[in-house]
C-alpha cells in the first residue's frame, strides 16, 4: 500500500554557486515554500517548478507569513484593511500596516512594510518589531526568535552590516533576496524582496 505522503512530490531548488540544482524529495517531514541552508547557500523547498524560465526556482520562498511576493495590492488590503502610511521611493510604494495585537497601550507593534510595483504587485515584504507575531513567520522563523535558530535553518548570513540607528546587524543571504535585522540576539526585521532581474 502506498502511503498519500509517498505520492506528494516535492522539489528541492537552490543556486549554489556551480549552478541550479533540482532533487525530488519525498520526504514528508520537509517544510515546503520554505528556505533551509544548503551548503554555502539556501534552498528553497517547494512542490512546484517554475512557471517558466524568466520566474527564479525559489519565488515560491518568497513570503512572509500569508503575503508573497507578486500578490496584488487588492489582496494584500483583504488581508489588512487600508494602509496606516504610504512613502513613495522611486518607482516603489511602501505602505504601513501595524500588526493587530493585543498589547498595554503605548506599547509599539509590529509592523508590516510592503513594497507594490507601479502595477501595484508587491516587490517587497517587511515585519519588523520587538513583539512575538506567531502567526506570521518566514521559512519557520518568527520575530523574537533566537539567532541560533536563524543559523540552523539559514546557516551563515552571506554577508553582515551594522544597522547603528537601531543598534542592529543586518544579516542577508546573497544572492537570494532574504535579509533579517538581529538586535539583541534575536530577530527584530525580516525582508523578502522580488528577485534581481524580475
Amino acid at each position: 500500500m502506498i502511503h498519500a505522503n509517498w505520492r506528494r512530490r516535492a522539489l528541492l531548488l537552490s543556486i549554489p554557486l556551480a549552478g541550479l540544482l533540482i532533487l525530488p524529495v519525498r520526504a514528508a517531514a520537509q517544510p515546503v515554500n520554505e528556505f533551509r541552508a544548503s551548503g554555502a547557500g539556501l534552498t528553497c523547498i517547494t512542490e512546484t517548478a517554475p512557471e517558466d524560465s524568466q520566474t527564479p526556482p525559489y519565488r515560491d520562498c518568497l513570503h512572509i507569513g500569508p503575503v508573497r511576493i507578486g500578490d496584488s495590492l487588492r489582496d494584500v488590503a483583504m488581508r489588512f484593511g487600508k494602509a496606516g502610511k504610504e512613502v513613495r521611493q522611486g518607482p516603489v510604494t511602501l505602505r504601513v500596516w501595524p500588526v493587530r495585537m493585543d498589547v498595554p497601550a503605548g506599547t509599539s507593534l509590529p509592523y508590516w512594510v510592503i513594497g507594490f510595483d507601479e502595477d501595484r504587485r508587491v516587490v517587497s515584504i517587511q515585519l519588523t518589531g520587538d513583539k512575538r507575531v506567531d502567526e506570521f513567520t518566514f521559512s519557520s522563523l518568527r520575530l523574537g526568535d533566537p539567532e541560533s535558530r536563524v543559523r540552523r535553518i539559514l546557516g551563515e548570513p552571506a554577508e553582515k552590516q551594522t544597522v547603528p540607528a537601531i543598534g542592529a546587524e543586518m544579516w542577508s543571504w546573497r544572492p537570494f533576496p532574504v535579509s533579517l535585522e538581529i538586535k539583541d540576539g534575536r530577530v527584530f526585521s525580516m525582508r523578502v524582496s522580488q528577485a534581481v532581474g524580475q
